[in-house]
This record gives C-alpha cells, sequence and structure tokens, in this order.
C-alpha cells in the first residue's frame, strides 16, 4: 500500500485514493473513520482504544475522514475541521493517557482537493508493551486482530509483557552473531584485527518482518552513514543492503547497513604499539564514534526505521591493551585491560530527538568503559551529559 511508504510526510491524496480504488479492507493493520473522535469520555475511550490496540499488536494506520463500506476504504471526504488543533489534542491524549507513553507515533493533515483535510495516525509496532489505557481511573488493555480490538487473555498479556524482553536478546545474538563472523574472517574482504571497535545500531522491529528497507534509498543517504576514523568511501550494494567501505588491498572498516533495520560500524587497528606497549587512545576511538553517532541515528531516521534502538559498542581483541584517557597521566600509569572482548552494556535510544539525548542514553556504556580502568565513570561527558572529549 502507498499509505506505507516510508516517507510519513510525503503521503498524498492520491495514496488516499489508491486505496479506495483497491478497496483496501480494514484488517490487522488499518482503520477507517469517517469522522473525528468527539470529546465525550466514551470518544476519547475509542481513540485510546484504538492507538494503543495498534501499538500492542503490529502497528498501522488511523485514517480519519475515510468512509467504508463493507469493511473497505470507499471514498476519501475528509472532515472540515481545524486539523492542527485536532492533531494536538490527539497528541495530548495519546501522551497523558496510555502508559507506557509510545515511542514514534507520527500524525499529519493531508490536503484534499476538496478544501477538507484526512487526518492519517501513524502508530508503529511496540516494543515495550503492552501499553494501557488509563482514561478515567479505568486500566484496560486492547490488541487488534483481523476483524477488529479486542481485550487481550492472560496467554496474550504474557506474551506481550515477554515481547521486549524477546527484541533485545535478539540485537544481542544479532551482534555477537555479526563479531564472530569477523573474527572467522568470513566475508569477500574480512575485517583486519589488531584491536577491533564494531558501533551496532539495531531497531527493535528488525526481526519481526516489518521492516524492509529500500536499498536505494538507503544509497540516497549514504552520506549519513560515515566510516569511523577514515573520510573517503566507497559505496555499493550488497546481499545484505548497503555498505560504505574504506578502500586498499586490507579492510580496516566499513559500514553496514542491513535492510532490516540495523547498522554495523566497524574500525580495525585500535590497538596500536606505543614504546613497545599496546594502547589504545581512548579520545581518538570515543572521538570517532561520537563524531557519527548523531548521524547514524537520525540516517536510520530518514529511512523510516522505527524506534526504540538498541545501541552497542564492543572493543575485541584488546586484551592487554591500556586504554589511554587522561593526557595528564603516562601510559605506563593505565591499566591494562584483561578481558579480549568487552560488550559495553546496551543502550536503548527510546525515540529520535538530539545530540544531546543520544549522548545521555548511551553515557551508561562508556562508563562502563571507564570502570574497567579504574574510574567510577567517563570524564569526556559535561554536566548535562553530553560527551566532550576533554578531561573533566
Amino acid at each position: 500500500m502507498s499509505i506505507d511508504k516510508p516517507d510519513f510526510d510525503s503521503v498524498t491524496e492520491e495514496d488516499l485514493q489508491e486505496l479506495v480504488d483497491s478497496q483496501v479492507p480494514e484488517g490487522v493493520r488499518v482503520e477507517y473513520k469517517l469522522k473525528n473522535y468527539g470529546n465525550s469520555d466514551s470518544d476519547k475511550r475509542e481513540l485510546l482504544k484504538d492507538v494503543s490496540a495498534f501499538a500492542n499488536s503490529h502497528g498501522g494506520h488511523l485514517i480519519i475522514g475515510v468512509r467504508e463500506s463493507e469493511g473497505a476504504a470507499a471514498e476519501v471526504t475528509g472532515v472540515d475541521i481545524d486539523a492542527d488543533a485536532e492533531l494536538l489534542r490527539m497528541e495530548q491524549m495519546v501522551r497523558n493517557a496510555i502508559e507506557p507513553s509510545i515511542s514514534g507515533i507520527r500524525m499529519r493533515a493531508v490536503p484534499l482537493s476538496n478544501g477538507n483535510k484526512v487526518l492519517v495516525l501513524r502508530i508503529p509496532r511496540s516494543w515495550n508493551p503492552p501499553h494501557r489505557v488509563t482514561a478515567q481511573g479505568k486500566n484496560k488493555f486492547f490488541l487488534r486482530h483481523s476483524a477488529g480490538v479486542h481485550e487481550p487473555s492472560i496467554e496474550e498479556l504474557r506474551a506481550l509483557f515477554n515481547q521486549s524482553a524477546v527484541a533485545l536478546e535478539k540485537a544481542r545474538q544479532f551482534r555477537d552473531d555479526r563479531i564472530e563472523a569477523a573474527i572467522r574472517g568470513e566475508g569477500q574482504r574480512p575485517l583486519e584485527d589488531g584491536g577491533r571497535l564494531f558501533v551496532h545500531i539495531v531497531s527493535t522491529a528488525a526481526f519481526s518482518g516489518m521492516v524492509s528497507l529500500d536499498v536505494e534509498a538507503i544509497h540516497q543517504k549514504h552520506q549519513n552513514f560515515s566510516l569511523l576514523g577514515a573520510s573517503g568511501m566507497s559505496p555499493r550494494f550488497n546481499f545484505h543492503g548497503f555498505i560504505n567501505e574504506r578502500g586498499g588491498d586490507k579492510n580496516h572498516g566499513y559500514t553496514q547497513i542491513f535492510r532490516v533495520g540495523a547498522l554495523e560500524a566497524t574500525m580495525a587497528g585500535i590497538a596500536r604499539e606505543h614504546e613497545g606497549r599496546k594502547v589504545i587512545t581512548g579520545l581518538g576511538v570515543e572521538g570517532y564514534i561520537f563524531k557519527n553517532l548523531t548521524s547514524y541515528i537520525n540516517g536510520l531516521k530518514e529511512l523510516g526505521v522505527p524506534t526504540p534502538l538498541v545501541v552497542m559498542f564492543t572493543l575485541e581483541g584488546v586484551s592487554g591493551a591500556k586504554y589511554a584517557v587522561l593526557s595528564r597521566r603516562f601510559f605506563d600509569e593505565d591499566v591494562p585491560l584483561t578481558d579480549d572482548m568487552l560488550r559495553l552494556p546496551e543502550c536503548i535510544v527510546e525515540e529520535y530527538g538530539s545530540d544531546l539525548d543520544y549522548h545521555k542514553a548511551v553515557r551508561p556504556a562508556f562508563d562502563t568503559l571507564w570502570n574497567a580502568i579504574g574510574f567510577a565513570k567517563s570524564q569526556f561527558f559535561d554536566e548535562e551529559g553530553r560527551w566532550v572529549g576533554e578531561d573533566r
């Protein structure tokens, strides 16, 4: 359906008319409303029920201003209201009366040639379910199926509560599988060793079958996915989706974007020999990460990858290396790393935001890395939680 196009802001009247021409029925992922939700308590509960049911199920579109006949789209009529005010009203209701809050809901008014507007809500499948409606002192859960909305059984609720844990475990397994493949030297251009950095950003929807990125769209946005520690890159399509690579005979790093909604950025040779010691320059490595982190996340946003995102940092092949961080200390004062692989704690980006939002979200990973070298926390962040890369 055109209504599912990744660029939500480009949905037009023609896309809505296609629903009518194709007689697309209501179902698990789409519902039509002829009129907007009213102001009565029952009308408000109806909106909250519909939105939460989409989030608790497979996500989908709530389309206001389309007449249905026998369950299928029959006419694009639109609604004659102050669309901006109505969208704000619905946004406030959804934010204030559904717990936990649902990340990534998009709302917009599509103008029609007749002067009316169709209100379209795109509700993502949630990976932090179940969401309950808390309006008017009531606490209810809802699910969506092909025949409409229903309250879940105990077994369905149990499955919903387990869903976020399953998604996180799948993201971890994806990371581990990719790193093991690199260690085994798999691929057409095996990644060099000498200490390796891996950055993985994985949508919790990546393994649901609900995300399939357009590789041509990735190509158009490939500048968002620069290489760690290098300026030039060679972009190309590949089996997994799209990759930016370093040139040369040896593979010292790449950024791979997977069509399922995941990213892997790598950098080899982070542990350098210095006066007979193996040293990782913390300021340099972290600098490469934070130079690219916001661009990576915003690139995924522009491709329509749904949040939440699981962000993972791993250092591999680093046993015995000294992670040098402070300019006032000599390398021989730094504590060497004892583990060959450091899987830093997974961090969650709940929704798209600003530089500062992303820095604050991933700070716990770097605090843990600094714990490994004898510090209580990273000293490269300022009081706000922004990575600044200076001795604090």
